[in-house]
């Protein structure tokens, strides 16, 4: 009876209570991985993928229909995701950015499986301005104690909390000898940030796995005074000053500042209060 319980006070609460024998068995599965990813059972290794796009400005709301029907089908039905934010720049609104979070590499190759990819990506194909632009990368910062799944149960559905929220989806390009020094200089702003800062929701640090020299900060504030009030702080006035000198002047660009498309506020957008 505890088990049935608990099955009921999570996620699956909005779920319908008439399903066949094949739905049970396959929401079953999903709220199994679900549970062993989060006490840490499977042994998770994060693969993320960091997306920008360039999109034609009279396809910007089909575009935004589109990924927001992926996104959600992504979140929602594949045990091995675990957010897929859409960033709209705010000075460019053709400009979009993806963060998706995977398990591993096999639940990203799983996720290009599932009906809701095959038909956004029939349906986005003409509607790009330029070459789409992926990374794939893993987490130097956090790498364990952190919140990494954007989903939560009995949130409250309204336009009102669609989107507020202030997002940096940026790639920094640092020598090679500098990458090391560089990760840990960064991780140290990440703690401060997320420890010390009630504004700053995530800091979160990857790696390209193919080219270890790029790193994307992947930052989501409260709101813009929120950023403002972190461009203050003494940890990120130390990072700016040691760092300075250790990017690639011969790569840069490309980086996405605005709000969040996908998914509203108040899904789970906090990392907590990582260590590490």
């Amino acid at each position: 009876m505890i088990a049935v319980q608990h099955w009921r006070s999570t996620w699956w609460a909005r779920l319908p209570r008439v399903y066949s024998a094949s739905q049970h068995i396959r929401w079953l599965e999903l709220y199994e991985a679900r549970s062993a990813r989060q006490t840490g059972r499977f042994g998770v290794v994060m693969y993320i993928l960091m997306v920008r796009v360039k999109v034609k400005q009279d396809r910007i709301d089909e575009f935004i229909d589109a990924s927001i029907g992926d996104a959600k089908g992504s979140v929602l039905n594949e045990p091995g995701c675990r957010r897929f934010d859409i960033i709209q720049a705010a000075d460019d609104p053709t400009s979009f950015a993806f963060c998706e979070v995977y398990n591993d590499e096999a639940a990203f190759e799983a996720h290009k499986t599932y009906p809701h990819f095959k038909k956004w990506d029939a349906a986005v194909k003409d509607m790009f301005d330029g070459a789409v632009e992926v990374s794939f990368c893993k987490p130097v910062f956090p790498q364990g104690d952190a919140n990494w799944d954007s989903y939560r149960a009995h949130i409250v559905d309204d336009v009102y909390f669609a989107s507020s929220l202030h997002v940096i989806h940026s790639p920094k390009f640092v020598q090679k000898d500098k990458v090391d020094a560089y990760i840990e200089a960064i991780t140290l702003d990440g703690i401060g940030s997320t420890s010390e800062e009630p504004g700053c929701l995530r800091f979160d640090v990857y790696q390209n796995v193919k080219d270890p020299t790029e790193l994307y900060l992947y930052e989501v504030y409260a709101n813009p005074d929120a950023f403002e009030y972190h461009k203050g702080t003494p940890h990120i006035s130390k990072w700016v000053e040691t760092v300075k000198d250790w990017y690639d002047p011969s790569r840069d660009g490309g980086a996405r500042v605005g709000r969040n498309v996908w998914p509203p506020d108040n899904w789970a957008w906090s990392s907590g209060k990582p260590g590490r």
